[in-house]
């Protein structure tokens, strides 16, 4: 089902189905060759993305001519992880220079309409899509999910209009001249509307970092007036729940910036899918960075819990084993303006008489009333214990209900519930008993039925 509304959205950009559900598991990554192995699908797999976004250098195509960049998109299709990826989850995609053309190529690509043709026939865009005409490139966007649980994706295309980058020696240095751009005028006002699209959380893809500025590589400071003009428009267009996700760089990191708009711009780098920098490097200049992986291949994960109050957002890098080498925690009140918060973020008020998990874990010893959304469960390999969970499980500020079973064994047959472990997960509870403690995390142990309820 996802799938084919996915493909639909494709070219209807503001359009969504509150029978979609909403994404929790965004996989994306960049700068992948076809010519070495991939082994990095399987982690990817292992992380049942349910979508996957490739963010440029999608082949290393390197030419200017369109058949053998034809051929080589061929060659990539045939990886089998790349299969299994494409009949498991959506994709959505941009280039960077590799697959628009030739190395660090931009608006004097001579082959671009032809590199649209074979970049858009790769990922099956529908024929009548306006990707395949507009002026600005390849650019699109896309939402998912319903009212209070949208996540819309932008991609940018910083390639089909691109003016000519400045060089000193062998970098690139800002140039000021105001006729330079990354967009073009198309773009930039599709991108104004886009903004301006309800949605909760935004991912904007970007084939080069944003925030990043003191590499001498490409970036969006080689041209400061669109940097400013980017931000700009954030502000004014009171954009709520942006993330940036970029790459190329062959590392990964995440950066951070404070801008006019009121609250903290993540910029996540995953480079590259097998083109990471395979031997440990220094570490380059960035005043903007929050961590970083120098080297070894890499994707991103973004995982959202909308069951959570305030929803949680994990911004992750994973290496080749699937292990999380950088994260970021943050909730999706942490990307509202200041204006907005009041109205931005989805939340239910506590019923009267109940307390948050935060404010619970503080009365150890007490007799509270907690009430929260169940984010995950679990039990005891003897089955005699089931955990209801606020939050991750191991995460500081996660707070659990115990089910002692032995004794709610009858209450649970009476109330028809055969599996508490499944019956409430995804639910929201209200528990009534004294905070304890176990292994420093605080607990309720519920002994009796009516200790708890189902909050309708």
């Amino acid at each position: 089902m996802r799938r084919t509304i996915a493909v639909f959205l494709a070219f209807i950009p503001t359009l969504a189905f509150a029978a979609d559900p909403p994404l929790s598991r965004i996989a994306f990554g960049s700068c992948v060759s076809q010519e070495k192995p991939q082994p990095i699908w399987e982690a990817v797999l292992a992380q049942k993305p349910e979508l996957m976004i490739f963010l440029g250098d999608n082949i290393y195509a390197d030419t200017d001519n369109p058949e053998v960049m034809k051929r080589k998109y061929a060659q990539f299709g045939e990886v089998p992880g790349f299969q299994k990826l494409r009949a498991m989850c959506p994709l959505m995609a941009t280039w960077d220079d590799h697959d628009f053309g030739t190395d660090d190529c931009g608006a004097d690509n001579p082959i671009k309409e032809a590199s649209r043709k074979h970049f858009l026939e790769f990922f099956k865009e529908p024929s009548d899509s306006p990707r395949w005409k507009q002026p600005g490139g390849v650019y699109v966007s896309r939402l998912f999910g319903a009212d209070g649980k949208r996540v819309q994706v932008i991609l940018l295309d910083t390639r089909f209009n691109r003016s000519k980058l400045k060089k000193q020696g062998k970098e690139y240095i800002p140039d000021p001249d105001p006729k330079n751009t990354f967009l073009g005028e198309e773009q930039w006002k599709w991108l104004g509307e886009q903004l301006r699209v309800p949605a909760e959380l935004r991912l904007i893809g970007t084939s080069i970092q944003v925030i990043a500025d003191e590499h001498p590589f490409e970036k969006w400071s080689n041209f400061p007036h669109e940097k400013e003009r980017l931000l700009n428009l954030l502000s004014e267009t009171k954009a709520s729940g942006v993330v940036f996700l970029s790459g190329d760089r062959h590392l990964a990191e995440l950066s951070l910036l404070k801008p006019a708009q009121g609250y903290p711009l993540y910029d996540l780098t995953s480079s590259g899918l097998n083109m990471g920098n395979k031997r440990w490097r220094g570490i380059e200049v960035n005043s903007h960075r929050v961590a970083t992986m120098t080297h070894g291949d890499n994707f991103g994960m973004v995982l959202v819990d909308w069951q959570s109050l305030d929803p949680v957002i994990r911004l992750q890098i994973r290496d080749i084993d699937g292990e999380v080498t950088i994260q970021q925690r943050l909730h999706l009140s942490d990307l509202q303006p200041p204006s907005a918060k009041p109205k931005a973020v989805a939340t239910r008020p506590l019923s009267p008489g109940s307390i948050s998990p935060m404010d619970a874990a503080a009365k150890v010893g007490e007799k509270v009333t907690i009430e929260f959304a169940v984010r995950n469960t679990g039990a005891a390999r003897d089955k005699s214990r089931v955990f209801l969970n606020s939050a991750e499980f191991r995460d500081k500020d996660n707070f659990t209900v115990v089910l002692d079973m032995k004794k709610l064994e009858e209450g649970f047959k009476e109330a028809k519930i055969d599996d508490p472990q499944t019956h409430y997960k995804g639910k929201t509870v209200r528990v009534t008993g004294t905070v304890s403690v176990f292994r420093e995390s605080p607990q309720i142990v519920v002994e009796e039925m009516k200790q708890i309820e189902e909050v309708k």
